[in-house]
C-alpha cells in the first residue's frame, strides 16, 4: 500500500509539471507559458498645433456671428451669409394691396461662446455676390462680397436655450418695398429670376462683440410678436402687407415668407492670430508644442488641430522575436487652467491617420467599417485633472509594425464639426507638460 501511495504521489506531480509547460492561445496563435506580458509608457511623443488651409463650412443649417478675442486663440470673428427663398412668387393678393414693413427673426440661439452679459451687435448687409458654390462646397475662406450699407441692426443680451432667444431686426422698408413690387408684379416666376434682384443677405457682427452666437435654421419657436399676438417663427425674413379697405370692406392682413437657405449658405470665418499663444501659426507653419509651454491647441472653424508623432514606434520589434500588441491607448488632457463646462473641450473628437504634408490617409472605423470612432471627454471626476480624452490606437500600432517602408503615419486630432468653434476650443499638454502630460501605454505580449 505504502509503494502505492507513492507511485500516485509521483503521477501527479508529473501531471502537474506537464500542465505549467504547456502552451496557452492568444488570439490565433500558441504562445509558451514563458511568455511574458510588458507595459511600455517611455516612447517618445511629438505633438504640434497644425492649421487646415481651409474648412467647410456650407450646408451646416446653421448661421454663425460674432466676434471673440483672448489671448489662446487670438481674435476670430464669424458672419454668416445665405440665400433667400420666398415661400412664394407671387403676392395672395394683387389689387389693392399695400406694403407694410419687413422684418428678419433669428429664433433659437441653439449655443454660445463668450460673453452673453454684454450687449451684442449686428448688421444686416445686402448681398453682392451670388452664393455659388466651388465644387459643391464653401468655405470659412470664401471670400464673396456684400454691400457697405447696412439695412437694419440690432442690439441686444443674448438669451440662449430660452423662449426669449429670438431676436428681431426691423429691415430697410425701401428694401421690403422692391422686393413686394417685384413680386406685385408678376414678372417673378422662379428663383433663378428672383436671384438676379436679390442675391441674398449678410450678418455681419460688430467688432465690439465678446461672443459667437449660433441660430439653427428650420428651427422655430413660438414667440411674442406683439403685445397681443404671438407667432410662430423660425430664421425668417418675414414681409407684412394688407389690402386696403375699399368701399367699407374690411382690411386684410398677411405675410410672406422668404427663408434661409440650407444649401446656399456658410460661414465666413477669420482669425488673426496676432498677440496670441498662437501667433506665427499658418497652413504651412505649424508649431510644435515645447515652443508654446508644452501644449497643443484645437479649435474647430478655423481649422486647427494638433498632431500626434510617435517618431520610434517601429522599435519595438526589436524587443522581442515574436510579440504581439495586446492594447495601445493614447491619453491627452485638457491642460489645467483651460478647462470650462461651457467654453471649452469639445466632444466628441475624430482622429485620423495623416501622411507627412497632414493629409488624411484613413480613418478610424468601428467594427461595422463605416462609422468613424469619437473619443468623447471623461470628465466624471471630481479633479480636473483626471479629466481627459482616450484614443485606441491598436489597429494603428499593429499597422505601422506590419509597414514594410520607412513611411509612418502621424495620428491627427480634430473637433468634430465646425458649429463646435463656440464650444470647441482645447487646450490639451504634450508628454512633457507639468501638470497634465500626454501618455500612450502599450501593453505588448512578448515571446
Amino acid at each position: 500500500m505504502y509503494k502505492y501511495v507513492l507511485l500516485c504521489v509521483a503521477f501527479l506531480l508529473l501531471f502537474s509539471c506537464e500542465r505549467e509547460s504547456n502552451t496557452y492561445e492568444v488570439g490565433n496563435s500558441l504562445v509558451s507559458a514563458q511568455s511574458k506580458v510588458v507595459m511600455i509608457d517611455t516612447l517618445t511623443l511629438k505633438m504640434s498645433t497644425i492649421m487646415k488651409d481651409s474648412v467647410t463650412t456650407s450646408g451646416k443649417s446653421a448661421i454663425l456671428v460674432g466676434n471673440m478675442k483672448d489671448h489662446t486663440f487670438g481674435t476670430v470673428n464669424s458672419a454668416s451669409m445665405f440665400e433667400l427663398t420666398p415661400a412664394s412668387y407671387s403676392l395672395a393678393a394683387t389689387t389693392n394691396v399695400v406694403f407694410d414693413s419687413i422684418v428678419m427673426y433669428l429664433t433659437n440661439t441653439d449655443f454660445y461662446y463668450g460673453d452673453t452679459l454684454k450687449t451684442f451687435k449686428l448688421d444686416v448687409h445686402p448681398m453682392i455676390d451670388r452664393i455659388k458654390l466651388n465644387n459643391g462646397y464653401l468655405y470659412n475662406n470664401s471670400d464673396l462680397k456684400y454691400s457697405s450699407t447696412s439695412i437694419g441692426s440690432a442690439e441686444f443680451l443674448p438669451r440662449p436655450n430660452t423662449d426669449s432667444s429670438y431676436v428681431r431686426v426691423k429691415l430697410d422698408h425701401s428694401y421690403g418695398l422692391n422686393i413686394f413690387n417685384l413680386l406685385k408684379s408678376k414678372d417673378a416666376t422662379s428663383q433663378e429670376y428672383f436671384l438676379n434682384f436679390y442675391k441674398g443677405l449678410a450678418l455681419v457682427p460688430s467688432s465690439e462683440n465678446n461672443a459667437m452666437l449660433r441660430f439653427g435654421i428650420n428651427s422655430s419657436y413660438q414667440v411674442q410678436i406683439s403685445k397681443t399676438t404671438k407667432e410662430k417663427v423660425s430664421n425668417v425674413v418675414r414681409m407684412y402687407y394688407h389690402t386696403a379697405s375699399v368701399n367699407g370692406t374690411e382690411e386684410v392682413k398677411y405675410t410672406l415668407d422668404l427663408d434661409p437657405s440650407t444649401s446656399y449658405q456658410y460661414n465666413k470665418i477669420k482669425s488673426d492670430f496676432t498677440g496670441s499663444d498662437l501667433a506665427g501659426l499658418t497652413p504651412t507653419t505649424p508649431i510644435e508644442s515645447k515652443n508654446i509651454g508644452n501644449r497643443s491647441y484645437l479649435m474647430a472653424g478655423i481649422g486647427v488641430y494638433t498632431k500626434v508623432e510617435i517618431p520610434y514606434l517601429k522599435t519595438l520589434k526589436n524587443l522581442y522575436t515574436n510579440y504581439k500588441i495586446i492594447s495601445a491607448n493614447l491619453n491627452l488632457s485638457p491642460v489645467v487652467g483651460y478647462y470650462s463646462n461651457s467654453f471649452y473641450n469639445p466632444t466628441p473628437l475624430y482622429y485620423y491617420a495623416g501622411d507627412k504634408k497632414n493629409n488624411i490617409a484613413s480613418t478610424f472605423l468601428e467594427t461595422d467599417g463605416t462609422t468613424e470612432i469619437t473619443v468623447s471627454l471623461t470628465d466624471n471626476s471630481e479633479f480636473q485633472s483626471d479629466y481627459g480624452y482616450s484614443f485606441d490606437l491598436l489597429n494603428y500600432v499593429n499597422t505601422i509594425l506590419t509597414e514594410t517602408t520607412t513611411s509612418n503615419y502621424d495620428i491627427l486630432i480634430y473637433p468634430s464639426s465646425y458649429t463646435d468653434v463656440l464650444s470647441g476650443k482645447a487646450v490639451i499638454g504634450d508628454q512633457k507638460n507639468s501638470t497634465n502630460p500626454a501618455k500612450l501605454k502599450l501593453y505588448i505580449l512578448g515571446y
